[in-house]
């Protein structure tokens, strides 16, 4: 598990309002990982699903068409070239993942931080001092004594290096996550908030700070920054983890099981249809590792324990998507031809899945249908904004050069046509699937 609590407490948003859990859960200070079974019983996977503006759509969940100049420093775009300051976090996890990336607290042009809200905070110059874990802790640099931290926007880079697609297509998440947190959302599935961008301006990173376990940041916020080109920037969802031990995942063992007995039949769709969306993306990996259990509301006035009376489950890492499962870990993502050999169904007339996730083979028809129908909102041209918001336009460069050779004359346009063409037959695949299960 790459992103931890620590991550949430730097990101407060608005949570978007939805169906209701089936029940609530304790969340005692004391709580231990054996303690989060009834949180995962009582949970659900779904949300109200927006109605989205084609621009909405495009800028992504952080974006407010209401306020457009006050959000801007939430939401970014594949033109943006970031500025921020590096944070040491990574080289301290015992499990961080094999994707490059890195933590840091975003700048705006004048080298000034924002909080949380947007504002911007002036400070004079900046430094990193290592926490009670190591992980660093922001502070002004006249601040001699560490006392007062800097609660500055934070958000997690993942970078390409060498900045080229498909150099190493396990590395292609940088596209995929994009593509595959931003189709969750417009359906109204939790998903963290996922969005692509030219470059970032990194002031006191390394050259390659996730693979050299950078722990220091020393620098200036005068000094010249490292520059990565083709990244991807993530904003955790603005849900409370729920973290027994530091430990936030749930197990698709345990939610199989509670499908088989425990579940409400109303969490049993919901479940359904959140595999059957992750099955349009050839999600197949489902490891409990990349899984987050998460609070979206709280019982007002309630201490200890605390009572969940939303609690949620999530898949957080979903850059293993748009490929083929591998062998020893090199699932291929964001390859168009495996891919597109890809089915939603091992057998639609039997309506078994080809990934059912370590759970019931079949789904049910209800779970079907609401599938659908929150799909009757994703139009064509929703589906190819989407795409072209996680620049699939240039993941794949075999793809490209294919249709260059063929005379495309505009290869990057038909490569988003392709891409949109095969979504919009799984999407006709899951329509026409048979005998669901009642």
């Amino acid at each position: 598990m790459v992103t931890k609590a620590v991550l949430v407490t730097m990101i407060v948003l608005a949570s978007p309002v939805g169906p209701r859990a089936a029940g609530t859960c304790d969340v005692p200070s004391d709580m231990t990982t054996r303690d989060k079974l009834p949180c995962v019983r009582a949970s659900t996977v779904l949300l109200e699903q927006p109605s989205l503006t084609m621009e909405q759509l495009t800028k992504g969940p952080d974006f407010e068409a209401d306020a457009p100049a006050k959000s801007r420093f939430a939401y970014f775009t594949p033109e943006d070239t970031i500025t921020c300051y590096f944070r040491p976090f990574f080289a301290f996890l015992p499990d961080k993942g094999r994707t490059p990336k890195f933590l840091c607290w975003q700048l705006d042009g004048s080298g000034r931080f924002f909080d949380r809200t947007g504002l911007t905070i002036a400070v004079d110059d900046a430094k990193v001092v290592a926490g009670p874990d190591g992980r660093g802790v922001l502070y002004a640099r006249t601040d001699a004594a560490d006392a007062h931290e800097i609660k500055a926007d934070l958000f997690k880079i993942k970078y390409l290096t060498p900045p080229f697609p498909n150099h190493d297509r396990r590395d292609n998440e940088v596209f995929t996550e994009v593509a595959a947190a931003r189709f969750l959302w417009a359906l109204g599935f939790p998903a963290d908030h996922m969005y692509s961008a030219l470059a970032v301006r990194c002031v006191g990173c390394s050259h390659d700070p996730f693979r050299e376990d950078q722990r220091h940041n020393t620098a200036s916020l005068r000094d010249e920054p490292m520059v990565f080109r083709v990244v991807a920037v993530e904003r955790l969802l603005p849900m409370d983890p729920i973290d027994p031990q530091h430990d936030e995942t749930w197990s698709w063992a345990d939610a199989a099981a509670l499908y088989a007995s425990g579940w409400t039949r109303e969490q049993q769709v919901g479940f359904d249809a959140y595999r059957l969306a992750l099955g349009l993306l050839t999600y197949h990996n489902p490891l409990d590792s990349q899984n987050r259990l998460v609070c979206a509301e709280w019982k007002a006035g309630v201490r200890d324990p605390k009572v969940c009376e939303r609690p949620m489950v999530l898949v957080q890492d979903l850059g293993s998507s748009f490929g083929k499962p591998g062998s020893l870990g090199t699932n291929v993502r964001g390859d168009f031809r495996a891919w597109q050999a890809q089915t939603l169904f091992a057998n639609a007339d039997r309506c078994e899945l080809k990934y059912p996730l370590k759970g019931e083979s079949t789904v049910l028809q209800e779970a079907q249908e609401l599938l659908v129908r929150r799909l009757d909102k994703l139009d064509r041209a929703s589906v190819k904004a989407i795409f072209a918001a996680a620049r699939f336009q240039m993941v794949d460069q075999k793809q490209l050069e294919r249709l260059r050779h063929d005379g495309a004359a505009d290869a990057e346009d038909a490569a988003l046509n392709e891409w949109t063409d095969v979504f919009m037959r799984r999407v006709a695949e899951l329509r026409a699937a048979r005998n669901c299960r009642n």
